[in-house]
């Protein structure tokens, strides 16, 4: 008897055990139903600008970007856009790249070059003679020769696209001639390229925040500033000014930026898919942002700015005068990308 008692309580046992081990089994099974596996959850690819929604840059992630890049990965790729500085400055953004806790950004390159200082060449004065040399130079060679060591930084360039050329707007006094920048007081970035540009013109550069500009021109405690069109506009730094100078002395671009870290876990093809979209948005982009500087530059003018130009031959003193900066840009930036700069307008100009 005590035998058969024995032999019962064995087979309880081991049916206990197997009902266990299946609803262990069944849990586990509804568990990842309910969460979904790895191979089925999109890859979230969050993008941010410290630009408003409402400008081509900032535009142009929403309306061609994302839907792009979800068209081209069939859904396997989600993109979140946060525009506005949203999720820090242009610089903070660039650091959380470097940590793999931001996937993209769109960039100004002035701010890639405290990362990479080769990227300082890109603003070069006078270094491209029209949009059209910009897009051939940033597209080809000397966009790559700017880029090539940004991956050993975590950080890679997909695409170029652009801000604007800077030109020069003044409080009182209208610039003619490069004679008539002596002494005047401009508002710059604190970049070496702009700081030497200015004082190669004769003028006073004055590092100064952007957020601090508009007052300052109020109150005259700068004179000038050199802003392009469409932030001249939007941030109504034409209302202290009469003069605004199209002289276009410097082109400044932006890139669509990812992070390094991330983006060697892709696979090629989504890689591709991501450039594809890249490359379809920064022909958008452009575009528009033309096309928003042709409109601006007119309600500037409407305001009773006096917008104008120069003869062609007092053009030609100033970029004179810059040259200088590209030798002193030499020890900054390297010799390299200096030289391809210098070729850049032989090269690609038309």
């Amino acid at each position: 008897m005590k035998k058969v008692i024995s032999i019962l309580l064995a087979l309880t046992m081991v049916f206990s055990l197997a009902a266990c081990s299946q609803d262990a089994k069944t849990g586990s099974e509804t568990k990842d139903e309910s969460q979904g596996t790895s191979a089925d959850e999109p890859i979230v690819l969050k993008i941010a600008t410290t630009v408003p929604d409402s400008s081509p840059s900032g535009a142009v992630l929403h309306e061609v970007f994302k839907p792009e890049v979800e068209k081209r990965t069939n859904g396997k790729v989600k993109v979140e856009v946060y525009n506005n500085g949203v999720l820090g400055g242009d610089r903070q953004l660039l650091e959380a790249m470097q940590l793999g806790t931001l996937e993209a950004d769109v960039a100004p390159l002035s701010v890639v070059a405290n990362f990479d200082p080769a990227c300082n060449a890109s603003e070069l004065p006078f270094l491209f003679r029209n949009k059209e040399t910009a897009y051939a130079a940033l597209d080809g060679e000397f966009g790559q020769m700017l880029a090539k060591d940004l991956p050993s930084k975590g950080l890679r360039v997909i695409t170029y696209m652009e801000n604007s050329f800077r030109n020069i707007a003044t409080v009182d006094k209208k610039i003619n001639t490069l004679e008539d920048m002596n002494g005047v007081k401009m508002r710059v970035m604190e970049s070496p390229i702009y700081l030497n540009m200015f004082k190669a013109f004769g003028a006073n550069p004055t590092p100064m925040a952007f957020s601090e500009l508009y007052t300052a021109l109020q109150q005259k405690t700068v004179e000038g500033h050199d802003n392009g069109i469409v932030l001249t506009y939007t941030n109504k730094l034409y209302e202290p000014i009469k003069y605004y100078l199209r002289l276009e002395q410097n082109y400044a671009a932006t890139a669509v930026i990812v992070s390094e870290q991330w983006w060697q876990g892709l696979s090629p093809e989504i890689q591709e898919a991501i450039t594809e979209a890249s490359q379809v948005a920064t022909e958008w982009q452009r575009t528009e942002n033309t096309k928003s500087e042709n409109e601006l530059i007119e309600e500037i003018k409407n305001a009773g700015i006096d917008v104008y130009e120069i003869s062609d031959e007092e053009k030609a003193k100033f970029k004179e005068a810059a040259m200088v900066v590209y030798d002193e840009m030499e020890s900054v930036a390297g010799k390299d990308i200096i030289d391809a700069a210098r070729e850049v307008d032989a090269k690609y100009g038309k």
